[in-house]
């Protein structure tokens, strides 16, 4: 398994012209960390010259069926097995290789293709995990997928060691990093979804703590959703702690640019924060998640602890640490300037060596 610090280099021209097809289970407007990736996958892979097209579900139906997005033609499918595969057949003609995102879209629209088309090369790229702990069906399902295509790549190192299968790639995602490294913001901002998986309420709690036994204050944005939102809210007003919600943003870089600290709880997120030079705090509340975060090759730039008291205590050292929060951060953004998407691109064009367009 390689790493996309170790990634290959630039095949050169002879992919130029070679026709591929994404399936994403989800794509813009919708935005996530699966929506972000294939994005910026796409648009280096077209600046190399390949020439790609996209299908994914069509979620909504105010979403147009046909839409071209950064140049890239979409084609949402209809969620009916049999009229998305029709939908579908059209581009699988068209293209020279298919790369599916998840097990999902390639199970449930590409597989009758494969079966009946054995020649045409197939690659998959593996997101997040279904749930702790792993259910059986979500372990047999990827390992389906593997066994009908030709590489893999893993977005996280947990992926392989949890579900226990080998990848030809493994890549931790990439990002946009300003030319300069942006200067220290203030307070604090969590980034994600508001629910029980992303240790919301342990970062309040943290708060909590760092208020109550450091006697410091810090200011909270949070930017994001969900149905710990009231209670969430209701904390912060019960223990007075200085909160503001914002709800769901479109674009998360200037929530982080205008923190000290990111509370989060994605890879990708990760990254974007120690890119605007906030210093990166996370939680865990189970192996597979503590693995998640430790394998991140970032994870020693970083601040992780299982406990509120533990984030706390570190919080209250680095915030009467200027010097070394500052330190911190600089680090860390020296890091995120090394993972570009494309050298997550590279691990994509390695995948497709020695296929003609």
């Amino acid at each position: 398994m390689r790493d996309s610090s170790d990634a290959p280099t630039d095949p050169g021209t002879r992919l130029k012209g070679l026709r591929v097809l994404m399936l994403s289970p989800s794509y813009f407007p919708r935005t996530g960390g699966v929506e972000k990736h294939v994005r910026c996958v796409v648009r280096e892979l077209t600046a190399r010259g390949l020439a790609v097209r996209l299908a994914t579900p069509r979620c909504q139906t105010d979403w147009p069926e046909h839409e071209t997005i950064d140049g890239i033609e979409v084609t949402r499918l209809p969620l009916d097995t049999r009229a998305g595969r029709k939908a579908l057949a059209p581009l699988v003609s068209w293209s020279r290789i298919v790369h599916t995102h998840d097990a999902y879209p390639f199970l449930k629209y590409y597989l009758p293709f494969r079966l009946w088309d054995s020649h045409r090369p197939a690659f998959v790229t593996f997101h997040g995990y279904e749930r702790y702990p792993i259910p059986l069906e979500a372990r047999v399902l990827r390992r389906v997928v593997l066994w009908f295509t030709r590489g893999s790549i893993c977005a996280g190192a947990f992926i392989p060691k949890w579900y226990r299968f080998r990848s030809t790639h493994i890549t931790h995602g990439g990002v946009d990093a300003p030319p300069e490294r942006p200067s220290l913001g203030e307070g604090a901002v969590f980034v994600g979804r508001l629910e029980p998986d992303t240790g919301f309420l342990k970062y309040l709690e943290a708060l909590r703590l760092l208020q109550e036994e450091h006697s410091l204050t810090l200011l909270l944005d949070v930017c994001g959703d969900g149905s710990l939102r009231g209670q969430g809210e209701e904390f912060a007003r019960a223990h007075r702690l200085a909160v503001t919600f914002h709800g769901r943003v479109p674009d998360a870089a200037p929530c982080f640019a205008r923190a000290q600290v990111a509370f989060v709880d994605g890879l990708l997120a990760m990254l974007e924060a120690m890119a605007s030079g906030a210093v990166v705090f996370a939680t865990y509340d189970n192996p597979l998640k503590e693995d998640y975060l430790r394998l991140f090759p970032g994870a020693r730039l970083a601040v992780i602890g299982e406990s509120p008291t533990a984030l706390a205590d570190r919080l209250a050292s680095l915030v009467e640490a200027p010097e070394t929060l500052d330190r911190m951060a600089a680090a860390a953004y020296a890091f995120a300037c090394t993972q570009t998407w494309a050298r997550v691109a590279d691990l994509y064009l390695d995948l497709y060596r020695g296929i003609r367009p």
